[in-house]
């Protein structure tokens, strides 16, 4: 929806790299919680959480490292295209507007898969002291 007015508001390119910014930021947030709460609990500093437990048993290592990588691979996807855009007109100049609806999803998903799995293995790591 390149271009989208909405009450004399246009939103495009540039909207979308701080829409990006918010996705990120929130993902980063929600996993630092999640992280921070399963320390906390591994530590004796709060009780046992019975979300935390079926978070942990819903979504593994393993489904979490999938997801991770089904994240950063769509990314990657998305990455590549741009890069053949430009290769196709011989890499030379390109309309950043339309590049920029390509790239900073790509870079988006390319960052959240990433920041997934590498929760995910601390995640992981943090309950080994339950077993």
């Amino acid at each position: 929806m390149p271009g989208m007015t909405i009450g004399g508001m246009t939103f495009d390119a540039h909207t979308l790299l701080f829409a990006s910014l918010a996705v990120i930021c929130g993902s980063q947030s929600m996993l630092f919680a999640l992280i921070a709460k399963t320390f906390a609990i591994t530590e004796g500093v709060l009780p046992p959480d019975p979300r935390i437990d079926r978070f942990a048993r819903l979504l593994s290592l393993e489904r979490g490292l999938l997801l991770g990588l089904a994240t950063v691979f769509l990314g990657g996807i998305m990455l590549a295209a741009a890069v053949n855009e430009w290769r196709v007109r011989d890499f030379g100049r390109l309309n950043y507007a339309e590049t920029m609806r390509v790239v900073v999803p790509g870079v988006t998903l390319s960052v959240l898969g990433y920041q997934t799995i590498l929760a995910f293995f601390l995640l992981s790591l943090l309950s080994l002291r339950r077993r």
